[in-house]
């Protein structure tokens, strides 16, 4: 791998991981605050625009927003030697 390119992939691998860490810290919020919301039978969350009380919604919106902490624990925690090959990858097709 050339310098221009390590470079580079450092930039993009640094950056993957502050990603991470934002949807950990983003995403976890969201899960407490739809678990608080699905747990609370009063409680009203709004998709589409449209305010809705169904469990099932509510439950929705919980597991939807599991994905970004999972996501981000992904981007935080997978090792350098993986993300150093995906981000040489996309550098490359892309460049």
């Amino acid at each position: 791998m050339d310098e221009d390119l390590k470079k580079k992939v450092d930039i993009v691998v640094g950056l993957s991981r502050l990603a991470g860490g934002t949807l950990i810290l983003i995403g976890s919020i969201l899960v407490f605050i739809f678990t608080e919301a699905a747990l609370d039978s009063d409680a009203v969350i709004e998709i589409n625009g449209v305010p809705t009380q169904d469990p099932m919604d509510k439950i929705g919106a919980v597991i939807f927003s599991a994905l970004f902490p999972i996501l981000g624990m992904f981007l935080a925690f997978a090792p350098s030697r993986l993300l150093d090959k995906w981000a040489a990858k996309i550098i490359t097709r892309l460049g």
